[in-house]
Order: structure tokens, then sequence, then C-alpha cells
């Protein structure tokens, strides 16, 4: 029976040291585990991890941004019902119907398409939809601005806002392919501005 010191397991490859640790374990010999773990560990800690990139300050405004709107999300939440299944109630007949989740899975906005095909920096938006109507408020920056001249946009049937201007003065960039959630719009400079907008356009959809 080989005798498996520290120095010897230690000497091992890693595939071996595993090969070793899978062959103990099927042996039930609890101290030769013991040991093959503690020098994993000691390998694993011994290994370089991956810096992580710190964030550009465009990065840093959008996550601030995610932040700051979930929290007007919440608010809208809690004045108005919301919910998917009431949506969905509301809904009936209309071919197609998909209920918008407020936030993120992770309880952030949401990334807009524009972002995510990366035609521009930052497009993070909440969204409520009921029938064919679709509310949204989001924060925009153009790609290659400075943070400061980012916009917050809030996007709905023209119906729904006073002074609506036709989306392709609030989103001049985009294109027929990035398709938007409603033909009209409004552009804002400060947040609690647009989360007006927003709030009245979501009280005729969802009082």
């Amino acid at each position: 029976m080989v005798d498996w010191s520290d120095d010897r397991i230690a000497a091992l490859s890693n595939q071996d040291l595993k090969n070793l640790l899978v062959n103990a374990e099927r042996k039930a010999a609890a101290d030769i585990i013991a040991r093959c773990n503690a020098e994993l560990q000691k390998r694993n800690a011994a290994r370089p991890g991956k810096a992580s990139k710190p964030r550009t300050e465009a990065k840093e405004f959008e996550h601030a941004m995610s932040e700051q709107l979930a929290e007007i999300g919440k608010a809208m939440a809690a004045k108005f019902d919301l919910s998917e299944e009431t949506a969905k109630a509301k809904s009936v007949g209309v071919k197609g119907f998909k209920a918008h989740k407020l936030l993120d899975s992770k309880g952030f906005a949401k990334l807009g398409g524009m972002q995510r095909d990366g035609s521009v920096a930052v497009d993070r938006y909440i969204s409520y939809r009921r029938g064919t109507d679709i509310v949204s408020l989001s924060v925009f920056l153009l790609k290659d601005q400075p943070v400061e001249t980012h916009e917050f946009h809030v996007i709905a049937p023209a119906a729904l806002l006073d002074g609506a201007k036709p989306i392709a003065e609030v989103r001049p960039t985009a294109t027929e392919a990035q398709k938007q959630t409603a033909d009209s719009g409004l552009a804002f400079p400060d947040l609690p501005s647009a989360a007006a907008a927003f709030e009245a356009a979501l009280a005729k959809i969802a009082a």
C-alpha cells in the first residue's frame, strides 16, 4: 500500500491528484481525501485570479441610473397595479399579448435593444404594457458622447403623453430594425421630470 504523504501528494500533477482523490473517495479513505482536498485548495489559492477591469465612467453611470430607474419602477408599482396577472386579464383578446416585466431579473432597469446591439452607450429602461399600449421610461446615452449629454426618454402612444413628439425626433439615430415600443415620446434632461411624465402616462392605462 502506498504511503501517501503530504510531500508525495504535492508532487502529483493536477490530473493525478484528481485521480487519487476519486480513488480515495471510492475507498472511503478519509485521511487521503483530506490531504488531496488540502492540496487542491493550495493550488487554487496560488492560481492568479483575473483582475476585474475598473468600470468606465459610462458603465458607472449606467449602473447608478439602472438603480434609480428601478426605484421609480417600484414606487409606481406601489401606486398602480402593474402585475403581469392584471396586465394579462385586462388584455384579453389582444393578439400576441405578452406582459412586460417592470424590471430585469436582478431588480434593475432592463437592457434596451439599442444598447444590446451596440448602437448606443446606454439604453436602460423600465416599462409596462396593457392591451396594445406600452409605456417606458429610459435613460439614453449616445456612443462616444460625454455622460453629461444623456437624456431621459418616456416612450408611449401619443394619446398618453402631453406634447408628444414623433419617435424619430426623440431618437433620431434609431433605425427601422431597432423597433421602438411606440411611435411617439418625450425627451427630458432630468429624471424627476421624466418620471412625472411616465407616471402621468401610466395613470391613464393602469389606474
